[in-house]
């Protein structure tokens, strides 16, 4: 079977679709049609001869032979996305296709601007395409071993087979408590390790229990997939948290949520830079780590208290 443009396309509405697990995510994503999202996947369905996914009650469901395609995809845009970028390095231009993954809440850490990097990219590389995924950390890691993305920002991890992990910058993160909560108003000579461990807690399992690790006799009564969940349950004023402090800022200031033993108790987030191991970066790609390296210096010589102050 020889690769028209059209079937390039098609190929592209298809990896939307399996991406947002709907063909309405394909067509906000892609600004198309329905009917336009769906000619694309019935005429690739027909070039190859079988189904490629189901649609009916139980939502959208991949066949097993949509599956293999979609996987194998997956490195065929890698590789279309390579020539690109080394076109546009001959004349002398960034170019290409960067799929970056971030947690969330990350819009609300000044020490790390992606929006401004990302109108750099604008600016600076107006011909490359930018593609932005918010996701868990153990998702994030899985989609850039499958070539489905090409950095990741996340919480630092355990090793991961073919991926390089750079030590990028530190969070903090506080226990946090909400208004109608017991301990909101509590004096804070009456707040003790013992006391929050009368309370409940509520874990993001990808932190390892790590959130524990000063109230060991803490119960764990709830379960976050990620930072806004937590945050959720924690302003129900039933459960105790952590939360990232600039994330956490903004409840702070309205007299929302508090901080409890926070001398005692702040727990240190590394944070890391995720890539594929042993790949050659495309411009676009070195162009971001190159702008992501700056943005830390500059952060670092912020807070670097100055000689003799």
């Amino acid at each position: 079977m020889q690769f028209a443009q059209s079937d390039l396309r098609a190929l592209t509405v298809f990896r939307a679709v399996v991406e947002h697990k709907s063909f309405l995510g394909a067509q906000i994503t892609l600004g198309l049609s329905q009917s336009a999202v769906s000619f694309h996947i019935k005429a690739l369905e027909d070039r190859l001869g079988y189904k490629l996914c189901r649609r009916g009650r139980a939502g959208f469901e991949l066949t097993d032979r949509g599956a293999i395609v979609h996987a194998k995809s997956k490195a065929l845009f890698l590789a279309l996305n390579a020539f690109e970028s080394e076109i546009g390095t001959l004349k002398n231009r960034i170019t290409g296709t960067l799929r970056l993954g971030l947690v969330d809440n990350t819009i609300t850490d000044a020490d790390l601007p992606i929006h401004r990097i990302i109108a750099r990219i604008s600016d600076k590389a107006p011909e490359a395409r930018l593609e932005l995924v918010i996701d868990s950390p153990d998702a994030l890691l899985a989609e850039i071993a499958n070539g489905g993305l090409d950095i990741a920002i996340l919480p630092e991890t355990e090793p991961y087979q073919g991926l390089k992990l750079s030590r990028l910058r530190d969070e903090m993160h506080s226990l946090y408590c909400a208004k109608g909560h017991p301990l909101f108003t509590a004096d804070e000579a009456d707040i003790s390790v013992q006391r929050v461990e009368g309370f409940d807690f509520v874990v993001r399992p990808y932190a390892n229990m790590r959130e524990l690790q000063y109230f060991p006799g803490a119960r764990a009564k709830a379960s976050a997939s990620n930072m806004e969940a937590q945050a959720m349950f924690v302003m129900s004023g039933r459960y105790l948290g952590y939360l990232p402090d600039h994330y956490a800022a903004d409840w702070v200031q309205k007299g929302i949520f508090r901080a409890l033993l926070p001398k005692e108790a702040r727990i240190n987030s590394p944070f890391i830079i995720a890539t594929r191991l042993g790949e050659s970066p495309s411009t676009i790609l070195d162009f971001f780590i190159r702008e992501l390296a700056g943005l830390a210096s500059e952060t670092l010589h912020r807070k670097k208290p100055l000689i003799g102050k």
